[in-house]
């Protein structure tokens, strides 16, 4: 799911850049409920982090 998420936020035209809007998006939050960006924006500013060895091993 990452993995897209990254690939829809770097598309063909590059990686965002500082200032730039985060296209809108649905991933499953740890317990796997859909969370859209959007809804998240309407109450407030949002912090999108990646843990990317969270679920690899090693």
């Amino acid at each position: 799911m990452a993995a897209a998420l990254l690939s829809m936020l770097l598309g063909a035209s590059g990686a965002l850049k500082v200032g730039d809007e985060a296209p809108d998006f649905t991933l499953p939050d740890t317990e796997g409920r859909p969370v859209t960006l959007s809804k998240l924006l309407a109450q407030g500013p949002v912090i999108v982090y990646f843990f990317p060895k969270a679920f690899t091993p090693g």
